[in-house]
């Protein structure tokens, strides 16, 4: 099993060590530690709710019960993890690229009661170096887009369930409109590796042998996060502007950053990007 290329591992390193703490942490995650977007129906009120309802929907689509195994990969600073501990009470391990996001995410773990519940540690989730059957679920929020070889990683995810074991997942996909005009800038900006269709990752779990496959598109359900998230970009774009003309400040990460935020809610306004649901459970070994 080879590891994420090491060009590629080193974009992602760098851009979540660029926006962690400038703006991910301040603009957006709040009490969830999330990075995503967040699920909203008429009853939601407010951005931190939406973002927790993300948490609520995957561990109620994967079945997840107290003492359950988890991986959390791509766990960021650790807002899935430590929410499937306090609700759960799940044992969860949360791997990131990013040593700072491991640290981050410690010390919420331990602030909010939950370290002897959740681990957190640096590794990489195509090539995690932990044991066949670890796991009972393997649960990735909006992470599988960063990795580069789709099969390979699935692969991986089918080594790491148990049988019977459940891949739960929100991921960020390409609408039923292909168009690199909004696709170029959200994988450049936020380091992604492709925007896929959602078709394109069942065919691959279906050819890994997985079973009772769903795929759902929580698009219309993102939306109203998508409308905080461009506003936010707005200002965040119109700021760049000014500190450019009279500072002379520019971060190509960070404005990459926000212009792939404007792509992206373009996208999922037009059918031309989605966020959307899969869930498979691992078929029997022998």
């Amino acid at each position: 099993m080879g590891e994420t290329p090491e060009d590629a591992k080193q974009r992602i390193i760098e851009y979540y060590q660029a926006t962690t703490e400038e703006s991910y942490i301040p603009n957006w995650a709040g009490d969830s530690l999330g990075f995503h977007f967040g699920l909203a129906d008429d009853s939601t009120r407010s951005l931190s709710e939406s973002l927790l309802n993300s948490n609520v929907y995957l561990a109620e689509r994967a079945g997840i019960e107290p003492g359950m195994r988890v991986l959390d990969a791509g766990c960021g600073i650790g807002g899935s993890a430590i929410w499937l501990a306090q609700r759960r009470q799940a044992r969860v391990t949360g791997i990131t690229l990013v040593a700072r996001q491991v640290e981050l995410a410690r010390q919420f773990a331990v602030e909010r009661g939950v370290d002897q519940l959740v681990t957190f540690e640096e590794r990489d989730m195509v090539a995690t170096g932990f044991g066949e059957a670890s796991f009972d679920i393997v649960w990735n929020l909006e992470s599988m887009c960063h990795v580069v070889d789709l099969a390979a990683y699935l692969e991986h995810v089918a080594h790491l369930l148990r049988d019977g074991g459940r891949f739960a997942c929100i991921d960020l996909c390409s609408g039923a409109i292909r168009d690199p005009a909004v696709e170029r800038p959200v994988c450049d900006g936020w380091a992604l590796a492709a925007l896929r269709t959602p078709q394109e990752i069942v065919d691959e779990l279906e050819r890994l042998g997985f079973k009772n496959i769903e795929m759902i598109d929580l698009t219309p359900r993102a939306m109203k996060s998508a409308q905080a998230l461009e506003a936010m970009a707005s200002r965040s774009l119109l700021k760049i502007r000014a500190e450019q003309t009279f500072l002379g400040n520019h971060s190509p990460t960070y404005e990459g950053h926000v212009r792939a935020a404007l792509a992206m809610v373009e996208g999922m306004r037009t059918n031309r990007a989605a966020v959307t649901h899969f869930l498979a459970n691992r078929s029997a070994r022998y």
